[in-house]
């Protein structure tokens, strides 16, 4: 295991500027009025972002730029990972991966996609990165982990009475032996039963989101036993945006308070694919709202099913 090594050295994350309501979203996927009901009053969204024209290479691009521009030596990057939940992204032809280390002037780096366990592949790179950084055991070498895709086509925007997506991009830096966000926990699993996602029998997609609390929780309290943690060392979860109603049965589950998780931006942005931790994480960072020795865990979801939490102490090693 890397854990004990392992930080997030830095991340930013990218919303494009327009903004639309959910209406406007529900015109584009034929929903009716009750569904965009469903959406606003049950499952707390109002708004998203929208990418419009701009592609997939620019929208990624955005904030791992800013994170390489950062680096007094950008040739510290030996990984570039390329995060996503929609497994075709881009045409067969065309290695986004690749695209993006040659647009950020990273010619040595070795860029590969990783998208298996959708959603919640985002915190997956981050330990796959640990690993092969620890394989390597180069002192300085940095990994960049990038997230972000379009949702551009109903199928890719909407989960059916559960989530409409928005259009979003994040990045961060990861190392062994730096000085940031030390990973001191993380836990996930599979439920492979539930693989075919959205095309699901209606009595097993029923199954699927009567588990969903339980299991979601229960893989938050396995990521804080390995550093001995409990709920009560928790400064605030920071989860994926799923929806509000989804998380409230999470919260009954784990037994906390509602002001326990993040859920501000349920509203502002919906769900944007693997993006969303990261996104919350970097919107509370700006807010001043992450203390130093504090631990924060980042959760994500991925259909098929996938469960994802990972343990973070801010600043640990300042």
């Amino acid at each position: 295991m890397v854990l004990a090594r392992l930080t997030v050295e830095s991340a930013t994350s990218h919303t494009p500027e327009e903004s639309v309501a959910i209406e406007t979203a529900a015109s584009r996927l034929g929903l009716s009025r009750p569904k965009v009901k469903l959406f606003r009053r049950v499952h707390g969204l109002d708004r998203l972002r929208t990418a419009g024209d701009t592609g997939v290479l620019d929208l990624v691009a955005t904030p791992a730029a800013e994170l390489v521009a950062s680096l007094d030596d950008p040739a510290r990057i030996r990984y570039l990972v390329y995060a996503h939940t929609i497994q075709e992204v881009a045409p067969s032809s065309v290695d986004v991966a690749a695209l993006l280390a040659e647009r950020l002037g990273l010619p040595d780096a070795t860029a590969f996609a990783l998208t298996q366990q959708n959603c919640a592949s985002g915190l997956a790179a981050i330990m796959t990165c640990g690993a092969l950084l620890a394989a390597d055991a180069e002192t300085g070498a940095l990994a960049l982990i990038v997230t972000g895709e379009k949702a551009f086509t109903p199928l890719a925007q909407l989960i059916p009475n559960t989530a409409i997506m928005g259009d979003a991009s994040a990045a961060c830096l990861v190392s062994l032996s730096g000085a940031g966000d030390q990973v001191v926990g993380y836990h996930s699993r599979t439920d492979g039963q539930y693989a075919e996602g959205l095309r699901l029998d209606p009595l097993r997609l029923a199954e699927f989101g009567a588990e969903y609390p339980a299991r979601l929780a229960e893989t938050i309290l396995s990521a804080l036993r390995p550093a001995g943690l409990t709920l009560d060392d928790v400064a605030l979860i920071v989860p994926h945006n799923v929806n509000l109603s989804s998380w409230r049965r999470v919260i009954e589950e784990l037994g906390i308070d509602t002001g326990d998780v993040f859920l501000d931006n349920i509203a502002e942005y919906s769900h944007c694919f693997c993006s969303d931790p990261f996104l919350n994480y970097t919107h509370l960072r700006d807010q001043g709202r992450l203390e130093p020795g504090r631990h924060y865990v980042l959760t994500a979801v991925g259909l098929g099913a996938t469960y994802a939490a990972m343990v973070l102490r801010h600043g640990s090693a300042a």
